[in-house]
């Protein structure tokens, strides 16, 4: 399988800021990923939206055929934001590229309530492993 923001990265020098549309794309095409390999979470995304440094996943449990109680139960991550910030979260290409603009991941379910946010520096965090201390 080709890197999942290959044609996002495409479309512009990295050296460029991405654009508000490009950002919306990679969320966009990160879960539409995860949802055609089979992620139930992934697949209840409604929407994916950009504002002002925020990314917020719209989510839908509906889309997914799964009720709603069920999904999120058994989803391995208790904030979504850890999973629908993956794209920003490493300090590869596309994690740097993406940092550069978006500063928070949201996830909230299509009526409004919060299932979860994180700042990308925390995501990188996590994904690194820098700042860890003992007993966190």
């Amino acid at each position: 399988m080709s890197d999942p923001l290959t044609r996002v990265r495409t479309m512009a020098n990295l050296s460029s800021p991405p654009t508000d549309a490009q950002i919306i794309d990679a969320f966009a095409t990160y879960a539409a990923e995860r949802a055609d390999a089979g992620v139930m979470v992934a697949k209840a995304v409604a929407e994916v939206e950009y504002d002002n440094g925020k990314v917020s996943v719209i989510f839908d449990p509906a889309r997914s055929g799964a009720e709603y109680w069920a999904l999120i139960e058994t989803s391995a991550y208790e904030n979504l934001a850890d999973f629908f910030g993956a794209p920003a979260a490493f300090d590869d290409q596309d994690g740097i590229w993406l940092r550069g603009r978006v500063s928070l991941i949201e996830v909230r379910d299509i009526d409004g309530r919060p299932l979860g946010s994180r700042s990308t520096a925390e995501l990188n965090r996590i994904a690194t492993g820098r700042g860890h201390r003992a007993g966190d």
